[in-house]
């Protein structure tokens, strides 16, 4: 078998021996590549693109669940009609993101985050209310 053509090498690119030493025949490091760079939080999105960071992201969502509770009509001219599942799930949403960036908000981000949530809540219970009367 030692005879044989082996298809392949096997090459030790360890750069120390059992002992610890570091070896002789070690393969120069060749340098990483270095990642590209990331875009700053704080840097200004190209021109004609909105700017979207956390408060801007739950603002949205809460426009989203703010359209929900006030109804969308079927039909052009019809009555609209509120979706509170779909406004409850946003809400749910929303909290569930409350939950899991707890203490990585700046205090501007908690703050709009509550509002929002207050807001969503108390339009959530006077629109069940209403639609139960």
């Amino acid at each position: 078998m030692s005879d044989e053509k082996k298809p392949f090498t096997v090459s030790d690119r360890r750069h120390f021996t059992v002992e610890g030493e570091t070896r002789s025949d070690a393969p120069e490091e060749r340098p990483e590549a270095e990642p590209p760079p990331q875009p700053e939080a704080t840097q200004a999105p190209p021109a004609g693109q909105p700017r979207v960071d956390f408060a801007s992201f739950i603002v949205s969502m809460g426009a989203q669940a703010g359209a929900l509770l006030e109804g969308i009509p079927e039909v052009e001219g019809g009555e609209a009609q509120p979706d509170l599942e779909g406004a409850r799930a946003i809400i749910s949403v929303i909290e569930m993101l409350r939950d899991k960036t707890e203490g990585r908000r700046t205090p501007d981000e908690t703050r709009v985050l509550e509002a929002i949530l207050y807001d969503l809540r108390m339009g959530y219970v006077a629109r069940a209310r209403a639609d139960k009367a």
